[in-house]
């Protein structure tokens, strides 16, 4: 098994606030954007060569290609802020049902049962309910992506030990212990189409609200993930 937590990231790559981080974004952006700008420059040079390249079709594909780049450069600066978020009084179980309808339409699409279980206990927490959203919302597309045609998608919410607490575990292949300590790093992804930044994007909203990250995997069997935030009387 393996399990990171606040703690643990004192000492591996996942840490944000190591100084590698920018050695991780710029090196992770130059390649993320040199083959999108490769397909434009392309696409640009036929059409110099001849107007029978100046087709709607190519015009189509690189705007595709600007948008690409537009949104990935977007979530580089949303991992890169280094402020506090806008919060107010929220309500986490609200949060996540208001976007469980959504995380429910694509695991049936993926053949995938899905179960949510709220802790009416909740207290009001200080949140960003966008922020929180895209923390919720990448977990449990993940959870999905990573079972096949089967098996089932949990997500609770519990209030334990001075802590509101959003689980989301899934049945899917789990993580390899080699790997664990850098799915966290920006960029780094085993997906082909999928740029990396999901997780740690997630990791640094977690930070800027003083909370805990923490996740079990076995491989063949699923990851469990947790995110731990204060309750008003702990902070």
């Amino acid at each position: 098994m393996e399990c990171i937590c606040h703690k643990c990231r004192e000492t591996t790559a996942v840490r944000l606030c190591h100084q590698d981080i920018i050695g991780w974004i710029a090196v992770g952006l130059a390649h993320e954007i040199r083959n999108p700008l490769t397909v434009i420059k392309g696409y640009l040079q036929l059409q110099d060569k001849s107007a029978a390249y100046r087709t709607d079709e190519s015009r189509s594909i690189i705007t595709q290609e600007v948008t690409r780049i537009e949104e990935l450069i977007n979530r580089v600066v949303l991992l890169a802020k280094n402020k506090m978020s806008d919060k107010s009084p929220s309500s986490l179980n609200d949060i996540v049902a208001n976007i469980y309808p959504a995380i429910q339409q694509a695991a049936a699409r993926a053949g995938i049962v899905t179960e949510l279980m709220l802790d009416d206990s909740l207290p009001i927490l200080q949140l960003n309910t966008k922020e929180i959203e895209e923390i919720v919302l990448q977990l449990a597309y993940n959870g999905i992506e990573a079972m096949q045609n089967n098996g089932k998608l949990s997500i609770k919410t519990a209030c334990q030990d001075g802590q509101a607490i959003l689980s989301i575990q899934d049945q899917g292949c789990g993580i390899c212990p080699d790997v664990g300590d850098q799915i966290f790093a920006p960029f780094y992804t085993t997906k082909a189409d999928n740029v990396g930044l999901g997780l740690a994007i997630s990791l640094s909203i977690i930070d800027r609200h003083r909370g805990n990250f923490e996740f079990v995997s076995t491989v063949g069997e699923g990851s469990l993930f947790k995110v731990l935030f204060p309750l008003p009387e702990a902070m």
